[in-house]
């Protein structure tokens, strides 16, 4: 009996290590490696699994993209973390996974929400009726979606705007020349950019032009609101991808973002409350205000649309002029080509170098096969487009900036290999409703930019992880006149 037990332990123990004995055909050992646990990744500890990387480990939560960047030379086309309580989150890289991904999503897509913004929403309902459109899911989620943002992703609602937009641009540009130092230079260029995403943004939901690009008048609302924006994405980073201790005490991360929160609710109510009569000639305002929601829903939309604009367009702008900057050629092509067709493919480019969404988020609605790797239902699994975009295996010369790609003969292989990589707002039904706004507004300025100024740098673009992927301040940029 000894023996027998002793025979049966060593073969479990040989099962659990994966042990395959020469008379065990390959086809079946093959066949058990292909669930999530097999899927490689660095070491989970019970728990709190990977989270432990970024606390005690090696890795900052400001350079998460590097940590992506180092899983797949690790690992592979598809790597494996554990969220707490060891919840598996899959990463995919190969273009064939995330369309596989993408294309799977069902009635109403699923997103992992960010929790710590959830608990602080549910906990003031004198303020907001539900988590808002970032996280809330299902059938709520397609309700207020559908409520609020049919206007602001309307063709017609952007076209109306563009005439505005290209005041905004020209003022920006006086901006930019009262500001900079006699050899043309501007040293922290993101706080002008950030002045402009304030008036664009402003202006497209409220309605009017709020004087945020007039070189002597200080907004201070606006500064604030400016800095409680970049607060609270830094604070939704730190308490997602850090150790959850914020669930059980209010800890300073947690804190910091509930300081924004509220910080932004009352500012952005400030710039509401002191909103004139051209307020009501706006379609975006006043399609929210009609939405037959809770009135709470109305203005946190409103607040949501504010910061959302605000930063997005900010670091959009800055990786472009940055692109722009170091390729002087294409200054040059901007300036002769008559179509404006290279000044998006400029955009697009940059979107695809340099997108401030390095990944999307999805839960599995059903089963897949992902790199041969059974993947079942209510997975969370991260589309890794910013490492597809820059793989030569998807774009010839993938590291290197080249508008043309997105012109002539070659426009339609890139864009059909572009459908579900080059993907900065998001995919499919949860894309992000200012979407065509940004894409609109940045070949407008860029336009007007480079028909003033010469623009050049010397100083190469590092960028941060605030959970969207931001130019690292400050940001010199050189703005000479153009003769």
């Amino acid at each position: 009996m000894l023996d027998i037990f002793t025979c049966l332990l060593g073969a479990l123990f040989f099962i659990f290590i994966g042990f395959r004995p020469p008379w065990q055909p390959k086809k079946l050992q093959d066949f058990r490696h292909k669930e999530v646990q097999d899927i490689p990744g660095p070491l989970s500890l019970p728990l709190i699994g990977t989270r432990w990387l970024f606390t005690i480990g090696r890795y900052q939560m400001s350079k998460i993209p590097e940590f992506y960047k180092d899983m797949l030379r690790k690992y592979g086309v598809i790597f494996k973390e554990e969220a707490l309580y060891n919840v598996p989150i899959i990463s995919v890289v190969e273009r064939s996974d995330i369309e596989t991904v993408l294309k799977s999503t069902g009635k109403w897509p699923m997103r992992p929400p960010t929790a710590a913004v959830a608990k602080y929403r549910k906990a003031h309902p004198e303020r907001y009726a539900s988590t808002g459109l970032v996280n809330e899911q299902g059938g709520k989620w397609h309700f207020l979606r559908t409520s609020l943002t049919t206007v602001l992703t309307s063709p017609k609602t952007i076209n109306d705007f563009l005439p505005q937009m290209e005041e905004i641009a020209d003022d920006w540009c006086h901006l930019i020349k009262q500001r900079r130092y006699r050899d043309g230079r501007i040293d922290h260029l993101e706080e002008l950019a950030g002045r402009l995403g304030l008036e664009a943004t402003c202006a497209l939901v409220l309605g009017r032009r709020m004087g945020f690009l007039i070189e002597d008048q200080r907004c201070e609302v606006a500064e604030k609101l400016a800095q409680s924006v970049h607060d609270n994405f830094v604070a939704c980073r730190d308490t997602y991808f850090g150790l959850p201790f914020w669930t059980a005490f209010p800890t300073p991360n947690y804190k910091k973002l509930c300081e924004s929160e509220r910080n932004m609710y009352e500012f952005a109510s400030e710039l509401i409350k002191t909103a004139d009569e051209s307020t009501k000639d706006s379609a975006v305002f006043q399609s929210v205000l009609g939405a037959h929601i809770d009135e709470r829903e109305k203005k946190s939309a409103i607040v949501d649309f504010l910061a959302a604009g605000i930063y997005t367009l900010k670091n959009s702008l800055l990786f472009l002029l940055y692109q722009i900057a170091m390729n002087p050629e294409c200054q040059k092509k901007i300036l002769e080509d008559t179509t404006k067709t290279y000044l998006k493919a400029c955009s697009m480019e940059t979107f695809r170098l340099s997108p401030t969404v390095h990944a999307l988020a999805r839960v599995t609605d059903t089963d897949l096969v992902l790199s041969g790797y059974k993947v079942s239902a209510g997975t969370v699994v991260l589309c890794q487009s910013a490492l597809a975009c820059q793989s030569e295996r998807n774009f010839n010369d993938a590291k290197a900036f080249k508008p043309e790609r997105w012109l002539n003969e070659e426009k339609n292989q890139t864009s059909a290999t572009a459908a579900y990589l080059v993907t900065p707002f998001g995919y499919g039904k949860r894309i992000c409703p200012g979407k065509r706004f940004i894409e609109n507004a940045l070949p407008i300025v860029l336009e007007q930019m480079v028909q003033k100024f010469v623009i050049t740098t010397e100083r190469p673009l590092e960028v941060v992880f605030e959970f969207l992927v931001s130019p690292k301040e400050p940001i010199s940029m050189t703005f000479k006149d153009r003769t």
